[in-house]
Order: structure tokens, then C-alpha cells, then sequence
């Protein structure tokens, strides 16, 4: 065989083994019925894992106290709840509470910071002005009081939520 010959001969061979490679690859993929497959999700099996929460505030092992609202009253003023749109300048501690998870969980009408029932949990009552987006831009929902949840084991804030029901937005200037 000629040069140019065993190059048609090598480029044939080369094209049908990328079609070969093509349609094997194609022949994978479920095709597209417009339907999601539904999936059967097992539920999962062993001992529920502790909810870590976000790292906030320092504990004081052995203390009477893991920390004090002066602690909760410094965390806010560096840092801000989540997707709240105003300055941590706009708010202020308004009570410190060492509490259950159940008392937690009734006081939020079922709401749980996710801890076995009796263990401590401090519950931090913010009141100022908070400001949340909604799930489309200019959407916002108003408050002026809010809560958080503390772990008192570890300090991480577990979580947040309003205790009032938002203002409507304010009118277009």
C-alpha cells in the first residue's frame, strides 16, 4: 500500500471507530421522555447526627453559665444575621434565655433547633429593625423582632427566625 493509501485506510478505520465509541457513548444516556424517573430515597440508619450549626460563640467550660448576654451582645455587633439586609448597628440583644430544646420547640410552635429534648440551648431575642429578601429581587419582608438559637454545648448558632409576623414592604418613593 501506497503512503496516501494507508492514510485514507487509517483515517476510515480512525472515523469509524469515533462513530463506534459516539454511539456506545449516546446509547448510555436515558432518553428524554419530558418525565423525572422517580428515585426511592431509603431512610437513613443509625443514630441522628448533632447539628453543627454555625461557629459563633465561645463556651466557658464549667461555668455556671456557657457564656453571658454580653458575649451574645458582642457576637452581634460583628456579625449579622443571615440575609439580613440591615447593619447590626440597627438591632440590639434584648434578653438571654438557658432553656430545653422542648421549651424551644413549644415556644415555636414545633420549630426545633434539632437537640434531644432536654438538652440546654440558649434562646437570644433580638429586637430592632430586619430587613430579608424575598425569593425575587425587590421582595422584602420587614420585622422588629427576631431569635436566635445558640448550642450552649458548643457555642454555634443553630438557628434563626422571626417571632411576628412581617410589615408589608413600603410603598415606591
Amino acid at each position: 500500500m501506497r503512503g496516501s493509501a494507508r492514510k485514507l485506510v487509517a483515517m476510515i478505520t480512525c472515523s469509524a471507530l469515533l462513530g463506534a465509541v459516539g454511539v456506545a457513548i449516546v446509547s448510555c444516556y436515558p432518553r428524554e421522555t419530558g418525565e423525572q424517573q422517580k428515585i426511592a430515597l431509603n431512610v437513613p440508619r443509625g443514630p441522628a447526627k448533632r447539628p453543627q450549626g454555625m461557629t459563633a460563640l465561645m463556651v466557658r467550660a464549667g461555668a455556671t453559665q456557657p457564656f453571658t448576654q454580653q458575649d451574645v451582645v458582642n457576637y452581634f455587633k460583628t456579625h449579622n444575621l443571615p440575609m439580613n439586609m440591615t447593619s447590626t448597628g440597627q438591632f440590639q440583644v434584648e434578653a438571654l434565655e438557658f432553656l430545653t430544646n422542648r421549651q424551644v420547640s413549644d415556644r415555636l410552635a414545633g420549630a426545633s433547633p434539632g437537640l434531644s429534648p432536654d438538652e440546654k440551648v440558649a434562646f437570644v431575642t433580638l429586637r430592632g429593625s430586619f430587613v430579608f429578601t424575598g425569593p425575587s429581587a425587590g421582595k422584602v419582608a420587614r420585622f422588629s423582632r427576631v431569635y436566635a438559637v445558640f448550642d450552649t454545648r458548643t457555642g454555634n448558632l443553630l438557628m434563626i427566625g422571626t417571632l411576628e409576623q412581617g410589615e408589608p414592604p413600603a410603598p415606591p418613593r
